[in-house]
């Protein structure tokens, strides 16, 4: 599967918006708004397996403009004293 992440910069802050599962995600910066919505897809993903549901696994991110390979951690590793 291949999704499409698109940052927002507001005010203070970012938000990444994944269009094609309609989730949203905010951070402090833009590392951590991926960092946040990464996990939120993974955990889409994965209950819709737990469901029964046929997915596909995540191949590719489309953040802001480049394809990214999903590694076998988070697409961008942050420096961060946040829990989630």
């Amino acid at each position: 599967m291949k999704i499409t992440v698109r940052l927002i910069e507001h005010e203070n802050e970012f938000i990444a918006n994944c269009p094609e599962l309609d989730i949203n995600c905010y951070g402090g910066d833009k590392c951590e708004a991926v960092r946040r919505i990464q996990n939120v897809i993974n955990f889409y993903i994965d209950s819709a397996k737990e469901l029964g549901l046929d997915v596909e696994n995540l191949s590719e991110i489309f953040i802001d403009g480049e394809w990214n390979k999903i590694p076998e951690k988070n697409i961008m590793p942050c420096a961060t004293d946040t829990i989630n």
